[in-house]
């Protein structure tokens, strides 16, 4: 080999990545935080429309006003009347007792006595529907909240208890005010009628691991209310931690999409179960507008949850060190920062270029803060927070003034290193 051969460059050694305490400490929060977003949103709902008495009764006292919980109600109790008072056998007997030998009492008896039944029905219809039972349905569903709290710490009583795996609603007492207002107003047979327990019973879920349940119910309840508010901020310090921010944010956009995406499959399928269970009882019809109801307000905070997983995603995107998003990010930042100085004059902004990132920081947890603490967390309220936080992050970009034209238009500023 002669001085003039040329020497191959040597290859360069690839970066090794720093596993420093910032960074473990960052994965570990990260994955905490991702266990317990699906028991945040479970345990919250369960936390406000359940345990908080007021709010179960807000959510579930308008039910008696649907028309098909006042069919069911009426059903189950009309169908067991008319079955033990047989009214056509009683007719028959009457109007042969009055037109003995007569041909026509046979073809009499059937119409009398189905408009009897008729008049019994609506007798029942306009009870269920009257203020007297709605209050009564109050008083029914506060005994029924108390006993799926006494469940939950492992004690009986009330209109709701355990049969093997299965937690179980008896609607006895709202049958049996209905059976003594006939028997008030001259259906005096009512008061003999049995309701069989396929009819005055509800299985609210089956649960195999209902003792776990209990067990994280115990350790959990006193910080239910907080828990979505103790993930957001574990969240926040793993972000805050990570040598990669961006991409942990797009990160803990997936796990919010995904957790939001599992729930809500979850919860199809168990009122698919539901609504099963009760085919052929007369609260299937029902089904539908009763799971809706009490589970409208966790269907709602999951959609939600998978709407801020994708704004997540697009944001942690757009900070990110992929060349359109810097480009991207760069035209943007330009274009604003030519805007301001325009609106400036040429002059410092009102806010140093050094603040930008300390405002967006604050903007941020301004809105985690009202997503957090909305009284009902839904998809519009997560899309409008988005926009408010977008329109003061550029608000606080313009009022930067020209200077900040160049503050997140390299890539490399947006992620720190540890």
């Amino acid at each position: 080999m002669t001085d003039q051969q040329a020497v191959e460059p040597a290859t360069p050694t690839p970066r090794q990545k720093r596993w420093g305490a910032r960074s473990i400490a960052s994965l570990l929060l990260f994955v905490l935080a991702t266990i317990l977003v699906i028991p945040a949103l479970v345990g919250h709902w369960g936390h406000r429309t359940v345990a908080d008495a007021e709010r179960y009764i807000d959510t579930v006292g308008p039910l008696i006003y649907q028309s098909e919980v006042q069919d069911a109600l009426s059903e189950a109790v009309t169908k067991q009347v008319v079955a033990r008072v047989d009214n056509e056998n009683q007719v028959g007997q009457l109007l042969g007792n009055l037109f003995p030998d007569a041909p026509f009492t046979d073809q009499l008896a059937g119409p009398i006595s189905a408009g009897i039944n008729n008049l019994i029905g609506e007798l029942v219809k306009r009870f269920v529907s009257s203020d007297q039972f709605a209050q009564f349905w109050i008083t029914f569903n506060r005994a029924v909240q108390k006993g799926v709290m006494l469940v939950l710490e492992g004690k009986d009583g009330g209109p709701v208890f355990l049969r093997g795996d299965e937690v179980v609603l008896d609607t006895s007492a709202a049958l049996t005010a209905i059976q003594n207002y006939l028997v008030d107003n001259g259906v005096t047979a009512a008061a003999n009628v049995t309701i069989p327990e396929t009819d005055r019973e509800v299985v609210l879920f089956t649960s195999p691991a209902l003792e776990q349940v209990r067990f994280i119910y115990s350790l959990t309840s006193p910080i239910l209310e907080w828990l979505p508010a103790i993930v957001a901020l574990i969240f926040g310090i793993a972000i805050m931690l990570a040598r990669r921010r961006a991409r942990t944010t797009v990160a803990t956009g997936i796990v919010l999409l995904a957790s939001g995406l599992v729930t809500k499959l979850a919860l199809d399928a168990t009122q698919t179960t539901f609504e099963n269970k009760l085919i052929g009882t007369p609260w299937g019809p029902a089904a539908d507008v009763f799971w809706t109801t009490l589970l409208s307000y966790l269907v709602d905070g999951v959609m939600a949850i998978i709407t801020l997983g994708v704004v997540l995603i697009i944001a942690g995107w757009f900070g990110g060190r992929t060349t359109i998003a810097a480009n991207l990010r760069g035209m943007i930042t330009k274009g604003l920062a030519e805007i301001g100085g325009r609106l400036s004059d040429g002059r410092s902004g009102v806010i140093p270029p050094s603040m930008l990132g300390a405002a967006r920081v604050l903007i941020f947890i301004l809105a985690t803060a009202i997503l957090l603490f909305s009284s009902l967390l839904d998809v519009a309220t997560v899309l409008w927070v988005t926009a408010l936080a977008a329109g003061l992050v550029t608000l606080a970009q313009l009022l930067a003034g020209p200077a900040a034209g160049s503050t997140i238009s390299i890539p490399e500023g947006v992620e720190t290193n540890a």
